[in-house]
């Protein structure tokens, strides 16, 4: 098996999706197309088949019974109940990527 090593932003919207959390989903789609061979987009809907397993932070959160549109990167809490800037999708992104870059 092939371990995709891309850093994992997870976005956990309700469904059907809302403004708010299409805003989100666009935000980090952005990050995809910046960062295309760096990162990943997984996106969790409330009350849907989870597209794969969640990061544990994200797994506890849905779990705990969490806000929507919520945001991970590399498995990390970075926002929830607002839309992320940019800027702060991309600090997340440099920090989880800073320990793969040095391999």
């Amino acid at each position: 098996m092939i371990l995709d090593e891309r850093v994992k932003l997870e976005a956990y919207v309700a469904r059907p999706p809302t403004r708010k959390c299409r805003q989100v989903i666009a935000v980090m789609e952005e990050m995809v197309r910046r960062y295309p061979d760096q990162v990943r987009l997984v996106v969790f809907e409330r009350g849907a088949e989870w597209p794969e397993e969640p990061s544990r932070a994200l797994r506890y959160a849905l779990h705990k019974g969490s806000t929507v549109p919520m945001c991970y990167v590399g498995g990390k809490f970075l926002v929830g109940g607002k839309v992320p800037t940019l800027d702060e999708m991309e600090r997340g992104i440099e920090s989880a990527l800073e320990p793969v870059e040095g391999r």
